[in-house]
C-alpha cells in the first residue's frame, strides 16, 4: 500500500467527506457482511497486527469507521476491539524490541503505532458523539421503549454497546503506548508531536462530557495521559493551551483541572504547566464584560489551592496581581486562596521563618480586604474567618484582630456581610482558644479577678538576673508559640512567693498572664457586639435574624455576659410568620431553646435530665419579664404540640407545684404552675387529669399566701376550655368544657376573690379568676353579680336587703380606697367579660342555626331564642340593645349602678387622690366605654382629660390601649378625636410613645382608620433616638409598603410635614426617613411620577432648606429606566436656579452618577446623560 503520512491523514480527516479510494466502486454491505469482514480483520490482526499495512485490511476498518453512525451495536463494539487489540499488542511487540534493542524494527513500528492510533482517535471521536446523542436522547428512548416492540429492540441493540467500559479500555491502551520511549521512534519532534496530539485531543474530547469524569478511575486515567504526554513527551504548551481554552469555556472544567495539576505534581513532581499557567491567569486582563473567563478562573484557582496549595504559592504573586482586580469573582477567588493558604502554612508540622512572613502577608490580605467595595468579597473575608478558625494553631494576635473585624461588620450596609459576620462570631466562641480555665466559660468576672491576683504576685517579685535584661512583650500581642507555651504550661496557682524565683516560673507566670489578658481582650471585644446583636434580632431579613440567634446559643453555652437577654429578647420571634423558603425562624428559635434547656447532658441519667429540665424551664418562667411571658407561653405551647417535652418533664413540674414550702421554694412553684398553663394550652388534658391539686395548692392556703401563684393556678384553670375556635366576630368556647355552677372550683375562685388584701398583686389575681370563670362556668353572670354584690356591701357597709337605694346615696370618701378600688376592678373587668360573653352567645347561636344542631339546654340561650324567634337579625338586635340600654342604664342592671360612680372617680381627681382608686375607676370608665356608644359619647372628653393631665404613665398606657379598642368599636364617635393618638408619638415618655405607636400600627394595618395626611408624625418615629421607636416604625411602614401603592401615596404629604411648618424635623431626621421611605419606591411608574411632583415643587420655593430637602430625596431614586431620566430633564428649568447651592448641586452630582453608571445604555441615553450632567454644572458655576 501507499506510504500513511499520520498528518496528511488528519487533515483529510478534517474534511466533510473524508474520501476512501480503496472502496470507491463496493457496494454497502449487509449485515451479515459487515460482521464477516470485521471477524476476518479481527483474525488477521491478532495474527499480527502489522497486517494493517495490508491495503484492503485498513480500508475494511476506515470503511467500517466511516459508517460507524449506521452500525449496530455489536458492530460498534466489534471495530472497537478491533482497533484496541491491534494497538496494545503493537504496543506490546514494540516494548519487546525496545528490550531487545532491535532498532531495525523501528519504522514498521512507527508507522503500525501511527496507523492505528489514528483508528483509534477517529473511532474514539465518532464513539463520544454517539454516546453524547445517547445521553441527550434518554427520555425519548425510554418513551419509545415503553411504547412497544420496536422500541424494546432498539433499547436492547444499545444496551450491547458499553462504551464506558471500553472507553476505559482505549484511554488504558493510550497510556500503555505514551509510556513506551517514544523519542527513540520518531527522531523528528514535529512528528512525535503529531503523534501525542491524537491521544491528547482525545483525552480533551473526553472530557467536554461531565458524566465522563464523574467516574473516578476514568478521570485518572485521563490525569495520567496527560501527564505523561507533559513530562515525558514534552507536550506542555500544547497541554497548556487546552487547558486554558477548556477552563474558559466549559463550565465543569475548573475542579477537575485543578485536580489534574496537583496529580501532576505528587505522582510526576513536575510543576512547569502549572507555573505556566498560573503565570497566564495572572497576566490576563479580565475585564467586567467577561461573563465566563473570571468566574472560571477563579473557580480553578479556589480549588487548586485546596489540593495543591504549594504549586500556588510558588506563583503566589502571580495570583494576587487579581487582588485589585475590577473584576469581583477574582476578588473572591483572591480571599478564598488566601484562607486556604493560610490553613497550609498552619498546618505544616515545621514553619520557616518565610514561612511565617507569609502568613503575616497573608493574614494583612484579609484584613484589606474586609475593607473592599465590593459587599460580596468583604462576605467571603467573613466566611475565610470562619474556616480558619477549625485550624488547629489558633494565632492568638491575628485571631483578635479577626475578631474587631467581624464586630466592625455588624453594621456593615450588605446583608450577606452582616450574616457571614455574626457566624463568624459564634465560630470564635466555639473554638476560643482559652478551654485551659475555667473549663472554657466566658464569662468575665472570674478571669478579671484572676488577672487582678496574677498581676498582683507578679508585681510582688523580681524576675531572675538571667532574665533581667529581657523586655516584656505586651500581654496583648504574645506569639503564637508563646500562647502554645502558655497553654500547656500554665501554673495552676502562683507559688508562695520567695526570693528564690526559678526562670521556669518566672517565664510561666508572665504566659499565663498574657493569657488571661488575651481572654479578657476577646471577652470584651464579644461584649461590645452584644447591643448591635441585639438589634439585629429584629432584622427583616431572615438569615440573619436565624444566624443571631445561634449567636446567642453559642455565648449562652459559653456563659458570655448578657447572653441570656439574647436568649430572652429572641422569645418574640416565636409570632414570625412561617414560610416555605428554607428554615424558618418560629422553628430556629424552638430547635435554639431545646439546644440550651432542654438537657441531653451526656452521661445524665434519664431521670437527671428530667430534672434539669425542669430546673431551667422553672428558671426560664420566672426570670421572663411580664411583656414576655405571652412570647414564652406560645413556645412552651409550640414544643408541646410537637412533642419536644417528655411525660416525665410534666410529671415532675407537678411535683414541684405540689411539693410542701420546705422542699420547694415560692419562685420554683410559680414557675412550675406557668410553665404547666402554657404547656396546657396544647394539651388541656395536663391541666384536666390534675384539677384537685390546682384546688389544694393555688386555690388554697398556699394560694392565699402567694397571690401570684393563686394568679397562675386561674390562668391553668382557663385551659380547661381549650383553645378558642377562630369564628366570626368572636370565639367560642367548647360548651362541653362549661361546668354548673354547683362546681366547687367556683366556691374556690370566688373564696380567693375575696382575699382581704393591699397587696397590689391581688389585681391581676381578680383579673385571672374573672377570666377563669368566664370561660368555665355555665352561668358566669349569675356568679359574677352575686360576687359583685357582697364587695359592694362588704365596701360601703350596706344592708343586704335594701343595697341599691343605700349604694346610690353612699358618699365613696368615707369607705376604704383599697376596698373601694378593687370593688371597682372587679366591676370594670365583669363589664369587658360579659360583654365577650354576649358576643360569644351571639356567635354560638349562629353556629347552631348554620349546622341545624339542637338548640342549647342552657336556660339563657333558651329563653333568647324564645324571646325573638329563630330570625338571626333579630337575634343580633336583641344583643346589640342589651349591650347598648340594658348592662349600663337597666333599671334592673347591677352594672349600672356604677357608672356614675367611676365618672365621678374621674373626674374627681383631687378628692379621690388615691393613686390604685384612680387607676381602677379609670379602667372601669374606659371598658363600660366599651360597651356602650352612648357612654363612650358621654364620657370620652373625661378619658382625654385623664390622658392629658394624669402624670401615671401607665395610666395613660392603659387609655391609649383602651382607645384603640373604642376606635374598633365605636369609629363614627373617635374617629374625630384620632389626632389625640398621633399627638402622643411626639409625647417625652417613651411608653407612651411606644404604646401610641403599636396602636396605631395595629389600627392603620388592619384599615381600621384612613390615614388623613398623619403619616408624616409616624414617619418622624424611624428617626427616633431610641431603637425599639426606629425599629417599630420601620416594620410597621415596611408592612405598610405590601398595601398597593400605600407609601407611594401618602408620600408627598410625608415630605411636606417633615421638610416645613412647626413639626419640620432637622435635615439629618429628614435624610434618613427619606432613604428609608425611597426604597419602597420601585415601580417604574412610581419613579417617574414623583420625579414629575418633586421637581414641580421647586418652582415656587425660595426657602434653601426645603430645596435641599427635595434634591436629596430625587438622589434617593433608582433611575433605572429612560423614563425616569426623561422626567428628571423635562423638570430642568424648575430647579436650574437652586443648582447654585452647593448641596442642591451635590445631590444632582449624586444622580448624575447614578445615571453614569446605569448598565446597558445605548449611545443616545448616554450622550444625553452627558449633556444634562454639562447642564447641571453650568447651572451650579453660573454667579
Amino acid at each position: 500500500m501507499e506510504e500513511f503520512v499520520l498528518s496528511e491523514e488528519l487533515v483529510k480527516l478534517q474534511e466533510e467527506n473524508y474520501y476512501l479510494k480503496t472502496l470507491a466502486n463496493l457496494r454497502e454491505a449487509d449485515l451479515i457482511q459487515i460482521n464477516r469482514e470485521l471477524q476476518s480483520c479481527l483474525e488477521k490482526v491478532e495474527e499480527d497486527p502489522q497486517n494493517i499495512f495490508n491495503a484492503q485490511l485498513f480500508a475494511r476498518l476506515k470503511n467500517s469507521t466511516k459508517k460507524f453512525s449506521t452500525l449496530q451495536s455489536p458492530q460498534i463494539s466489534q471495530l472497537i476491539n478491533i482497533i484496541i487489540t491491534g494497538l496494545a499488542t503493537e504496543c506490546e511487540n514494540t516494548s519487546g524490541d525496545f528490550q531487545a534493542n532491535d532498532d531495525q524494527t523501528f519504522d514498521s513500528h512507527r508507522r503500525a503505532l501511527n496507523m492505528w492510533s489514528f483508528l483509534l482517535g477517529w473511532a474514539t471521536y465518532l464513539a463520544e458523539n454517539k454516546a453524547q446523542s445517547k445521553q441527550n436522547q434518554k427520555e425519548n428512548e425510554e418513551f419509545a421503549s415503553r411504547s412497544g416492540r420496536r422500541g424494546k429492540e432498539r433499547n436492547r441493540e444499545s444496551s450491547q454497546w458499553n462504551w464506558d467500559e471500553q472507553r476505559k479500555a482505549t484511554l488504558t491502551v493510550m497510556v500503555n503506548v505514551l509510556k513506551l520511549n517514544l523519542e527513540s521512534i520518531w527522531v523528528i519532534k514535529q512528528e512525535l508531536e503529531t503523534f501525542v496530539g491524537i491521544f491528547t485531543k482525545t483525552v480533551f474530547l473526553i472530557l467536554e462530557s461531565p458524566p465522563n469524569i464523574k467516574d473516578q478511575s476514568t478521570k485518572m486515567l485521563l490525569f495520567e495521559i496527560l501527564a505523561i504526554s507533559t513530562k515525558n513527551h514534552k507536550q506542555n504548551f500544547a497541554i497548556k493551551t487546552s487547558i486554558l481554552q477548556h477552563l474558559r469555556y466549559y463550565e465543569h472544567m475548573p475542579e477537575p483541572t485543578a485536580e489534574l495539576l496537583g496529580y501532576l505534581h505528587s505522582e510526576y513532581t513536575y510543576t512547569q504547566l502549572t507555573d505556566d499557567i498560573l503565570m497566564e491567569i495572572g497576566d490576563a486582563d479580565l475585564s467586567v464584560q467577561d461573563k465566563t473567563g473570571p468566574k472560571q478562573f477563579s473557580k480553578f484557582l479556589v480549588r487548586l489551592s485546596e489540593v495543591a496549595a504549594n504549586l500556588v504559592l510558588r506563583q503566589l504573586v502571580h495570583v494576587m496581581k487579581h487582588m485589585d482586580s475590577p473584576v469581583g469573582p477574582m476578588r473572591v477567588a483572591v480571599i478564598e486562596i488566601t484562607g486556604n493558604l493560610i490553613e497550609h502554612l498552619a498546618n505544616k508540622d515545621e514553619q520557616t521563618e518565610s514561612d511565617k512572613e507569609t502568613l503575616n502577608n497573608l493574614f494583612n490580605i484579609l484584613k484589606q480586604r474586609s475593607l473592599d467595595l465590593n459587599g460580596f468579597v468583604r462576605s467571603k473575608v467573613m466566611q475565610a474567618c470562619i474556616k480558619l478558625c477549625d485550624i488547629k494553631a489558633k494565632f492568638p494576635k491575628t485571631r483578635q484582630h479577626l475578631v474587631d473585624r467581624a464586630i466592625q461588620c455588624l453594621k456593615d450596609k450588605s446583608v450577606n456581610v452582616r450574616k457571614y459576620a455574626i457566624q463568624a462570631l459564634a465560630k470564635f466562641i466555639r473554638t476560643h482558644p482559652f478551654g485551659m480555665v475555667y473549663g472554657g466559660e466566658l464569662r468575665s468576672q472570674p478571669w478579671k479577678d484572676g488577672l487582678a491576683k496574677i498581676n498582683e504576685d507578679s508585681e510582688s517579685i523580681e524576675p531572675p538576673e538571667e532574665l533581667s535584661h529581657i523586655t516584656q512583650e505586651s500581654p496583648n500581642s504574645p506569639s503564637p508559640s508563646l500562647f502554645a507555651d502558655a497553654q500547656s504550661s500554665r501554673p495552676s496557682s502562683p507559688s508562695p512567693l520567695s526570693s528564690n524565683i526559678s526562670p521556669e516560673y518566672y517565664t510561666k507566670l508572665n504566659l499565663t498572664k498574657r493569657y488571661y489578658a488575651d481572654a479578657l481582650r476577646f471577652i470584651e471585644s464579644l461584649s461590645t457586639a452584644i447591643p448591635t446583636l441585639l438589634q439585629l434580632l429584629d432584622s427583616i431579613n431572615k438569615s440573619e435574624v436565624i444566624e443571631t440567634m445561634e449567636f446567642f446559643v453559642a455565648a449562652y453555652q459559653y456563659k458570655l455576659d448578657r447572653a441570656e437577654e439574647g436568649l430572652t429578647k429572641m422569645l418574640h420571634l416565636i409570632w414570625s410568620r412561617e414560610t416555605d423558603e428554607g428554615k424558618s425562624v418560629k422553628k430556629k428559635l424552638i430547635e435554639c431553646y431545646q439546644n440550651v434547656y432542654i438537657s441531653t447532658e451526656e452521661g445524665a441519667t434519664k431521670m437527671e435530665s428530667v430534672e434539669q429540665t425542669v430546673r431551667n424551664f422553672v428558671r426560664l418562667a420566672d426570670t421572663t419579664s411580664v411583656a414576655k411571658l405571652t412570647s414564652l407561653e406560645e413556645l412552651f405551647s409550640t414544643m408541646m404540640s410537637t412533642r419536644l417535652i417528655s411525660p416525665e418533664v410534666i410529671e415532675r413540674l407537678w411535683t414541684v407545684y405540689a411539693a410542701s414550702n420546705s422542699q420547694t421554694s415560692a419562685k420554683e412553684r410559680r414557675g412550675a404552675i406557668m410553665v404547666l398553663a402554657s404547656l396546657a394550652k396544647a394539651k388541656k388534658e395536663i391541666i384536666s387529669e390534675k384539677l384537685n391539686v390546682l384546688r389544694n395548692i393555688g386555690l388554697s392556703s398556699p394560694g392565699r399566701q402567694d397571690l401570684v401563684l393563686a394568679r397562675y393556678t386561674c390562668i391553668a384553670l382557663q385551659r380547661l376550655a381549650g383553645e378558642a375556635k377562630i369564628k366570626g366576630k368572636s370565639s367560642p368556647r367548647d360548651e362541653s368544657t362549661r361546668l354548673p355552677l354547683s362546681h366547687p372550683i367556683f366556691e374556690d375562685l370566688r373564696n380567693i376573690l375575696e382575699i382581704q388584701t393591699d397587696s397590689n398583686q391581688w389585681y391581676p389575681l381578680a383579673e385571672q379568676v374573672i377570666n377563669a370563670i368566664y370561660v368555665l362556668c355555665n352561668n358566669p353572670d349569675i356568679l359574677c353579680g352575686e360576687i359583685i354584690k357582697q364587695k359592694t356591701i362588704f365596701v360601703f357597709k350596706l344592708d343586704d336587703d335594701s343595697f341599691r337605694d343605700e349604694l346610690s346615696t353612699s358618699e365613696p370618701v368615707t369607705v376604704n380606697t383599697t376596698q373601694l378600688s378593687q370593688l371597682l376592678f372587679i366591676v370594670g373587668h365583669v363589664t369587658l367579660k360579659q360583654l365577650v360573653h354576649l358576643e360569644t352567645i351571639e356567635a354560638e347561636w349562629k353556629r347552631r342555626k348554620q349546622s341545624g344542631e339542637a338548640k342549647d339546654k342552657n336556660h339563657v340561650e333558651d329563653e333568647l331564642d324564645q324571646i325573638v324567634g329563630t330570625t338571626e337579625d333579630e337575634f343580633s338586635e336583641l344583643i346589640t340593645q342589651i349591650r347598648e340600654y340594658e348592662l349600663l342604664y337597666g333599671s334592673n342592671s347591677l352594672l349600672a349602678e356604677f357608672g356614675g360612680l367611676v365618672a365621678k372617680i374621674c373626674a374627681n381627681r383631687k378628692i379621690f387622690n388615691d393613686k390604685m382608686l384612680q387607676f381602677s375607676a379609670t379602667l372601669a370608665l374606659a371598658k363600660f366605654m366599651c360597651v356602650s356608644s352612648q357612654y363612650c359619647e358621654t364620657y370620652l372628653p373625661l378619658l382625654f382629660n385623664v390622658l392629658e393631665k394624669s402624670n401615671d404613665d401607665t395610666l395613660r398606657c392603659n387609655i391609649i390601649i383602651a382607645l384603640g379598642d373604642l376606635v374598633v368599636l365605636f369609629n363614627n364617635i373617635i374617629d374625630p378625636e384620632i389626632n389625640v393618638l398621633y399627638e402622643l408619638l411626639a409625647d417625652e415618655s417613651l411608653e407612651i410613645k411606644r404604646n401610641a405607636l403599636m396602636v396605631l400600627t395595629h389600627l392603620i394595618l388592619n384599615g381600621m382608620i384612613k390615614t388623613k395626611g398623619q403619616l408624616g408624625e409616624m414617619a418622624k418615629c424611624v428617626a427616633d433616638e431610641n431603637s425599639r421607636i426606629s425599629n417599630l416604625a420601620g416594620q410597621f411602614f415596611t408592612e405598610l409598603a405590601k398595601k398597593e401603592n400605600a407609601v407611594y401615596n401618602n408620600l408627598p404629604d410625608i415630605i411636606s410635614n417633615l421638610s416645613r411648618g412647626e413639626n419640620a424635623v432637622d435635615e439629618e431626621s429628614f435624610k434618613r426617613i427619606m432613604k428609608f421611605l425611597f426604597r419602597f419606591i420601585e415601580k417604574d411608574k412610581h419613579s417617574e411620577n414623583v420625579i414629575e411632583k418633586l421637581c414641580q415643587r421647586f418652582k415656587n420655593l425660595d426657602d434653601k432648606r426645603q430645596w435641599r430637602d427635595i434634591a436629596y430625596c430625587l438622589s434617593q431614586l433608582q433611575y433605572k429606566h429612560d423614563g425616569s431620566v426623561r422626567r428628571l430633564v423635562e423638570g430642568f428649568p424648575n430647579y436650574q436656579d437652586k443648582l447654585k447651592d452647593t448641596d442642591v448641586h451635590k445631590h444632582f452630582v449624586e444622580i448624575v452618577n447614578k445615571l453614569k453608571a446605569r448598565k446597558e445604555q445605548s449611545t443616545e441615553m448616554k450622550q444625553f446623560v452627558e449633556e444634562y450632567e454639562t447642564k447641571v454644572n453650568e447651572a451650579h458655576n453660573k454667579t
